[in-house]
């Protein structure tokens, strides 16, 4: 299997203001980490709180440019990237928030946030119609609620908007940044099985970022886990979890205790 996503030695450093405090004051966010994710398979990245994980996963994308290291997607190294070329790397890779309400302009109705993408992409009028419906049903949102705003919608009903959004820009990788953490388990289950099902049909690639250890042991065919900084243990999920190598993960994974009960998704 084909290697989409390749990072060698990537790290981030936010530094002070003022230039006398710049580099006093430098805070490592993301410490020299390797990681290739291969195509059509998705990669889980845990690790508690302030670990890195979003730091590392904007980096990526260069939605925040990392500090030093290299990144390909899909051949692309973004560093390298005319505007022109950039714009082909967006519609490539795409990121997914955690909070839709955040993500989601309140004055805009939910048919003109999807299409927005659409228009990026210089898609005529009447394709773009069809297309937006199209993306609607198939996160199961009806089209005819295209003139709704996002405050008429339910958390999980904003969630599906923003995955649709993502999904305009027919991306081949998806960084799903904490994609359920904020709406309730039983929306989390019809999220989740969104993502896989979307992930199926349209044979994406997925970054998959939690602090739900059990999830991410349910989709991950592979997990690397991050600790100030730096990917600590990389490898298979079954891996991973049935024999972490490293006392972090070990202890990470202790108050998990049904999570070798969640590896059988790859087998199914």
């Amino acid at each position: 299997m084909n290697d989409l996503v390749r990072v060698e030695r990537l790290s981030k450093v936010h530094y002070g203001s003022g230039l006398l405090r710049r580099r006093a004051h430098a805070v490592s966010a993301v410490d020299s980490v390797s990681l290739t994710i291969a195509e059509d398979s998705i990669m889980g990245l845990v690790g508690e709180s302030g670990s890195g994980k979003s730091t590392l996963a904007r980096a990526i994308l260069y939605l925040d440019p990392p500090t030093d290291g290299t990144v390909w997607i899909a051949g692309m190294n973004p560093a390298t990237l005319s505007h022109a070329e950039m714009r082909q790397f967006r519609h490539t890779a795409q990121i997914v928030v955690q909070d839709p309400h955040a993500a989601l302009n309140p004055r805009q109705s939910i048919g003109a946030a999807v299409a927005e993408g659409l228009r990026n992409r210089r898609i005529l009028r009447r394709e773009r119609e069809q297309r937006v419906s199209e993306l609607l049903d198939m996160v199961g949102i009806s089209p005819r609620r295209r003139n709704d705003y996002p405050q008429q919608l339910s958390g999980g009903q904003r969630q599906r908007i923003v995955i649709a959004r993502a999904l305009a820009m027919e991306p081949r990788f998806l960084v799903l940044d904490e994609p359920v953490s904020s709406l309730d388990v039983s929306v989390q289950a019809q999220i989740v099985n969104l993502l896989l099902d979307l992930k199926q049909r349209l044979a994406l690639t997925y970054l998959f970022i939690s602090h739900d250890l059990n999830l991410v042991a349910y989709m991950s065919d592979a997990i690397a886990v991050m600790k100030d900084g730096r990917i600590v243990e990389l490898g298979g999920a079954e891996e991973v979890i049935a024999g972490p190598k490293q006392h972090y993960t070990q202890v990470l994974f202790r108050n998990a205790p049904s999570l070798l009960q969640t590896l059988p998704r790859s087998v199914l």
